[in-house]
């Protein structure tokens, strides 16, 4: 009897989840490196820039753009995750925006205001996933054709003027107020951040959203409606993108027919940056996250040395065309391992 006890003890401690393990598994991993580029190119920002990165203007611009690209990325995720990519969602930020800004402007409250910005978001992510799932036309033809029809919406609803009746209590609540030296929004981004990240581990529809993208027809013999998990990949990515409108908005009280014009190239860098395979099935939150961190750093890092803004599109596209292509060295390095 004592001999079971202790076996069934012994058994107790190994299956317990061992901290350390994790947290070195972290460290080399992909997260790991990752985090050892946050650092050093911030350092090294900092040190070029003669203490520039750390001033409260630069460091308030930073964490907010943090919070604005994380938040997205969280959707992105999700949605190269199920093997689709999402190019309209500069568009729906900038719809969403201007939609949010007419609210303003005739005065309507801030609930009401992010309520329909969030309901834009889910709509118009919910269209593209019709497009997607029903349709059956290719991730990236479908958002590109929703990304035209969402730009000239954004015209039709701001007529060509811009927008700057945005109350300030809207740049006070997300920006001003603080937790730590954290704003709000960011504090908004992690929660996200860490809810999406227990949800892609520890759920089955995680489970589904990798298998998805790893293996479709397993996943359909398995009984599983890939429909159902494509409409809420791409829903949540919608209802992200609108809440980075609201920081947006927040950050710069603003409405204008280029709003988020690029933004699909920043958030997609970001992910892919953060390890997440455009083939789909492999990637992690807090990679995309780390991912978001160093595209701020590198947009304000631009800004800070004085070099010309589009340099910062140059490095974007030249870190995803890098990533991609270690990303597909890898997965030919595996299957020819396998063979």
């Amino acid at each position: 009897m004592a001999n079971e006890l202790a076996g069934g003890q012994t058994s107790l401690r190994r299956d317990r989840p061992n901290l350390s393990n994790y947290f070195w598994r972290f460290l080399v991993g992909r997260e790991g490196v990752l985090l050892s580029v946050v650092l050093i190119l911030g350092i090294l920002i900092e040190v070029v820039s003669h203490g520039g990165l750390l001033r409260h203007a630069s460091l308030n611009n930073l964490l907010m753009n943090i919070a604005i690209v994380s938040t997205s990325a969280i959707g992105m995720t999700f949605v190269i995750l199920t093997a689709g990519i999402d190019v309209s969602i500069g568009a729906i930020v900038g719809l969403s925006t201007a939609v949010a800004a007419h609210i303003f402007e005739a005065h309507g409250g801030i609930p009401l205001a992010i309520t329909v910005l969030v309901g834009v978001g889910a709509l118009l992510g919910l269209l593209n996933s019709a497009v997607v799932s029903f349709a059956r036309v290719p991730p990236i033809i479908a958002t590109l054709g929703t990304m035209s029809i969402f730009r000239m919406l954004v015209f039709v609803v701001l007529g060509g003027k811009w927008i700057s009746a945005i109350p300030f209590s809207i740049t006070h609540i997300f920006v001003l107020t603080r937790v730590w030296v954290l704003p709000i929004a960011l504090v908004i981004s992690i929660v996200l951040m860490t809810m999406s990240s227990l949800m892609l581990s520890h759920s089955r529809r995680g489970r589904w959203l990798y298998a998805l993208g790893d293996n479709p027809e397993g996943v359909r013999l398995a009984g599983v409606s890939a429909t159902k998990l494509v409409i809420f990949a791409y829903t949540a990515m919608g209802v992200l993108s609108a809440v980075s409108a609201l920081f947006m908005l927040a950050q710069s009280p603003l409405a204008q027919n280029n709003t988020g014009t690029g933004f699909e190239l920043t958030v997609i860098a970001a992910v892919i940056l953060g390890g997440t395979e455009l083939m789909g099935g492999k990637g992690t939150i807090i990679g995309s996250f780390l991912g978001a961190i160093i595209v701020a750093l590198v947009q304000d890092g631009v800004i800070l040395l004085h070099i010309q803004p589009f340099w910062s599109g140059v490095i974007l596209g030249a870190i995803i065309l890098v990533s991609v292509a270690s990303s597909s060295y890898g997965i030919l390095a595996r299957h020819q391992g396998e063979a």
